[in-house]
């Protein structure tokens, strides 16, 4: 988990923001990334877009061109933290073995341990 809630520096000037593992924002960036469809042959901009139209990441953004965009730039951010790589010859992604461990453990963070802690502390 560190190496995802910590920022990185991916050029001299440039930098990636960190993930926030309980954040709902990236809760559902990593669920829908991790969605089974694209086991075989992997996803793309467009599959991604798709399952994003109606989340915070682009309800403001009407413009197809900014959401394409937008999702481009989500997805070099997972990239930066090798929770993605890209499918040689192709403009498809796949999830890495890191990306499927630490993906997997923040979910399981968000709607199993972080409930059972609270409902754990109120009784």
């Amino acid at each position: 988990m560190d190496r995802i809630t910590t920022g990185k520096q991916v050029a001299p000037q440039r930098t990636v923001k960190a993930f926030n593992p309980v954040a709902r924002e990236d809760h559902l960036l990593f669920q829908v990334l991790l969605n089974g469809q694209h086991c075989v042959r992997g996803f793309s901009n467009p599959d991604i877009r798709d399952k994003l139209h109606d989340s915070p990441f682009l309800k403001t953004l009407a413009d197809p061109k900014r959401q394409s965009a937008k999702v481009s730039r989500l997805l070099h951010r997972c990239h930066a933290h090798a929770l993605i790589a890209k499918v040689p010859h192709s403009r498809r992604w796949r999830v890495t073995r890191l990306g499927r461990i630490a993906m997997a453990a923040s979910i399981q963070l968000r709607e199993i341990q972080f409930p059972a802690a609270y409902t754990k502390l109120a009784s």
